[in-house]
């Protein structure tokens, strides 16, 4: 356990190092500060406007991290030919695999919590300017549930780009695959739902359509269950239950992905 807290620790420094995430930190600023010049422009609805793009910054801050930065500290240890000096001291490819992850996602809650710190003084800032009532079902437990339910998917989303890391030595491919994971995981909820509904309605049905919707849902991650801006915007609290069970999902389904990433780099030829 101490080797993989070593290797977790290096990655984030590591992570710290680059300068995409300087730029990324940034443009996310820039973007909650933009903010501020709203304050006139949406009357009693700006509270809830203003929790959604705040939400929706610290998400989009999180995504450019996860897919220009994180993928980037995996593939650069076999490019530069660090992995060597890495595995050459006493520690396994499982504890390579898990601690890069847990130094992955050390990079993104700590960059996101400090996103998080600074949209919560620009809510301030906003609130003591706005003289109205656009923020009377504002909840600061309902905006920080929504917080943490988008680390919950990054947890998971960074599972995933080590998955693919595992498989292939190109940065490039694992971008596309764990973009093309990401989008799926933010649709399929809805792909689901449409199938349903249409073969309810015409009568339509074949097995391809129902192996689809009855396996294919629950072999991509559900990503858009993680998604609860709306909820926050209104004041409106998901229950405990519900986040326990959501937390559940995120930490089994990046366990499994682990397992798996960890049984193909043991047994990947390393160029």
């Amino acid at each position: 356990m101490k080797r993989v807290l070593a290797l977790a620790i290096l990655t984030f420094k590591e992570g710290i190092r680059d300068k995409a995430l300087y730029g990324i930190s940034i443009l996310a600023v820039m973007m909650l500060l933009a903010t501020i010049l709203l304050t006139n422009l949406f009357g009693h609805e700006l509270g809830k406007v203003m929790v959604d793009l705040c939400l929706s910054t610290i998400a989009f801050a999180g995504l450019l991290l996860t897919f220009f930065v994180n993928i980037n500290l995996m593939a650069k240890d076999i490019d530069k030919l660090t992995i060597y000096s890495v595995l050459s001291k006493p520690i396994s490819r499982t504890e390579y695999v898990v601690g890069k992850y847990f130094g992955l996602v050390l990079l993104v809650i700590v960059a996101l919590s400090l996103l998080a710190l600074f949209s919560t003084g620009i809510i301030l800032i906003i609130k003591g300017i706005d003289p109205g009532h656009s923020f009377k079902d504002f909840s600061w437990v309902c905006y920080f549930q929504a917080f943490s339910y988008e680390i919950m998917m990054f947890v998971l989303l960074n599972a995933i780009v080590i998955f693919f890391s595992t498989i292939t030595t190109s940065s490039f491919l694992t971008l596309i695959f764990s973009l093309s994971v990401y989008v799926t995981g933010q649709s399929i909820e809805e792909v689901v739902v449409f199938f349903k509904k249409e073969a309810l309605i015409y009568e339509i049905s074949s097995p391809i359509n129902e192996f689809l919707v009855n396996y294919l849902q629950y072999v991509f991650p559900n990503l858009s269950a993680f998604d609860i801006k709306t909820f926050a915007s209104h004041g409106k609290l998901i229950s405990w239950e519900h986040s326990i069970a959501l937390l559940g999902y995120s930490l089994s389904y990046s366990i499994v992905l682990l397992f798996f990433a960890a049984l193909i780099f043991s047994r990947r030829e390393l160029k």
